[in-house]
């Protein structure tokens, strides 16, 4: 197993220890632009997540996407493998139809970066409505969030702040890309989820993605039937335990679920290797169930060679003003880019959860 590595939420928790209410985010020069999506420390706890039916918007989306890509608006791949940069279509004026249309497109191609959008300016009740078309919302169990808004999850740093997420100069490894997708070890882990950009840096601050579908599409026949059936446990304990151990916000219990290696997308019906981030000391995918330990870390190594170092199923986000990005957090995962200083980056990020995984 590779070495611990301090994760964006252990720094960030560590750094909000005691503190509660509004955070100290403002010091000298011009204060953020939204100060109403700042983050707060709020340790209210909430009632563990229970089963419920699930039906994926994109089943009812159309191949053609006619109700997204409305006359006027441009698409284009961000990649031949992975990705779609959209323009000239306002999330916030889709109809439902479109909005289904947005989530089979999300399922295909992993993430969407759509382009001058209004979306941060229409208001938190509008924007959680709007994801709240595509499943429950999600509550992150430890970071803060706006105030009364837990189903927001305030990603900030700025150099005037207490809170900043993890710095480059901070981290134990080389490098701060730590790859995971979002929240695996819930019973019905997210699917699509929405990041959306108040503030941004003149450059960098990026985020990263891999298809987990085109990793499958790149194993060998025999591989794959040999994979196919198996279960990988995934585990927040340590998220909660640090949480508590640092006098943070710990909301849930912990969570602690065997899902598919291999599972299958409902409106696609593509294969996808659930495994991002497995075994490296800061995803959720902790073992195989039923491997020693051994057998667990070599195949869980070798799947995150594939999805990690695949610069051909990878994309790269970038952020400008108005920018939103759409991803299905079962297709994808993804990494932050923490390459920029002396900037504020200001973002939220909404995500619906979806179907327990088969």
């Amino acid at each position: 197993m590779a070495p611990q590595t301090r994760t964006e939420t252990q720094t960030q928790t560590e750094e909000v220890t005691t503190q509660t209410g509004r955070l100290n985010l403002v010091g000298g020069g011009e204060g953020p632009q939204y100060p109403q999506y700042l983050p707060s420390v709020d340790h209210t706890t909430f009632p563990d997540w229970e089963e419920i039916p699930y039906v994926d918007a994109g089943t009812r989306g159309t191949p053609d996407k006619r109700h997204l890509f409305l006359p006027g608006s441009t698409h284009k791949p961000l990649t031949p493998r992975i990705g779609e940069e959209i323009r000239g279509v306002q999330i916030s004026q889709l109809s439902k139809e479109g909005l289904d249309d947005l989530a089979l497109l999300a399922a295909e191609r992993g993430v969407l970066v759509f382009r001058g959008q209004d979306f941060k300016d229409i208001g938190p009740e509008r924007q959680l409505d709007t994801v709240r078309h595509f499943g429950r919302l999600h509550i992150h169990p430890t970071m803060p969030y706006p105030e009364g808004l837990p189903e927001m999850h305030v990603v900030y740093k700025d150099p005037a702040s207490t809170a900043n997420a993890i710095k480059p100069n901070e981290t134990q490894s080389i490098s701060s890309v730590v790859w995971h997708a979002d929240h695996t070890a819930e019973r019905q882990p997210p699917g699509i989820t929405f990041f959306f950009a108040l503030e941004v840096p003149s450059a960098g601050g990026d985020t990263l993605f891999v298809s987990a579908t085109e990793a499958y599409k790149l194993l060998s026949d025999g591989y794959k039937e040999r994979l196919e059936g198996l279960k990988i446990v995934h585990d927040n304990t340590s998220m909660i335990e640090y949480a508590k151990s640092r006098g943070a916000p710990a909301r849930f219990n912990p969570s602690k679920h065997a899902h598919p290696l291999i599972r299958t997308h409902p409106a696609t019906g593509a294969k996808i290797v659930a495994a991002i981030g497995a075994g490296e000391g800061n995803g959720q995918p902790r073992y195989i169930e039923g491997f020693k330990r051994e057998e667990s870390e070599a195949t869980l190594r070798l799947l995150n060679d594939v999805l990690q170092r695949s610069g051909d199923i990878q994309a790269r986000a970038t952020y400008e003003p108005g920018t939103v990005v759409v991803w299905d957090n079962r297709v994808v995962g993804h990494t932050p880019v923490h390459d920029f200083e002396g900037e504020r980056r200001h973002f939220i990020r909404i995500a619906a959860m979806a179907e327990k995984p088969f």
